[in-house]
């Protein structure tokens, strides 16, 4: 079942919509070093990315903009206000007990900055070490962080989010999911359609269908903050994004993600 906007635009939007150097399936392998191959690198630059531990972490070489995608840039159930000169801890709940590729990227304009970070499988907490975050004087605005893994919804491979919990205290929790975006060129204005997936792993029952957020500006490169609410039920949610670009037609993203109820 596709929603109406994809229906509409799924043929013209499936020669516009290309796979960004930052989409996590490059990531998704099986590997010790959870550098990412596609980011240029600053040399000796102390704050530049590089293998720090058990993360790549730190800032690179601007890439080429202007592409008719959109990134997911960060998927978070709980992300509170932070002091960068503090430890932050990650939680997360999965599906399975599978490997999960943490990725933090920059926000702020001008930020070209990117974490990453291979989690084994079962572990459900990471401990982000904050060295980088306080010497480039990060705050909860500049960063946005997504957690996924590969599992298979209805016979095939998926990229599948889950949701992050992201603290420093023991905050209370609020209930909706975070989303950000971030397109690679304008937009004029960006629809939501949100499913619970079925057993045949295929969309059912739109929770909520082609609504478009009505925010009037969406300049390329800058953040798109989307408040989703929390389904009731646990499982497995389809997102599926669709915008009209500024200068061209319209561009389709879609995502998997994992609900585990309350928390």
């Amino acid at each position: 079942m596709q929603s109406k906007y994809s229906r509409l635009c799924l043929g013209f939007a499936a020669g516009l919509y290309l796979l960004s150097a930052r989409s996590p399936s490059s990531l998704l392998r099986a590997q010790q070093n959870p550098c990412d191959p596609n980011l240029m690198q600053l040399g000796q630059n102390p704050e530049g990315y590089r293998l720090r531990g058990d993360r790549c972490e730190g800032i690179y070489i601007e890439p080429v903009s202007g592409s008719t995608t959109l990134l997911i840039a960060s998927f978070t159930a709980f992300f509170e206000e932070i002091d960068p000169r503090v430890n932050l801890r990650i939680d997360w709940s999965s599906p399975a007990e599978s490997p999960i590729h943490l990725r933090a990227y920059g926000l702020r304009e001008k930020l070209y900055y990117q974490m990453d970070a291979n989690i084994p499988a079962g572990a459900t907490t990471y401990l982000w070490p904050a060295g980088v975050l306080d010497a480039l004087h990060l705050s909860k605005q500049d960063i946005g962080v997504v957690g996924y893994t590969e599992y298979k919804i209805g016979g095939e491979n998926r990229t599948l989010y889950v949701p992050l919990r992201i603290r420093q205290k023991d905050q209370k929790q609020t209930h909706a999911y975070q989303l950000v975006l971030v397109p690679g060129s304008e937009l004029k204005e960006v629809f939501i359609s949100l499913a619970q997936v079925g057993p045949d792993g295929q969309p059912h029952s739109f929770l909520i269908s082609d609504h478009a957020l009505g925010k009037g500006y969406y300049p390329a490169e800058r953040g798109i903050q989307v408040d989703l609410p929390s389904p009731k039920t646990p499982g497995i949610y389809y997102l599926e994004i669709g915008a009209t670009s500024r200068y061209g037609g319209p561009i389709t993203q879609r995502m998997w993600f994992y609900h585990a109820g309350e928390h």
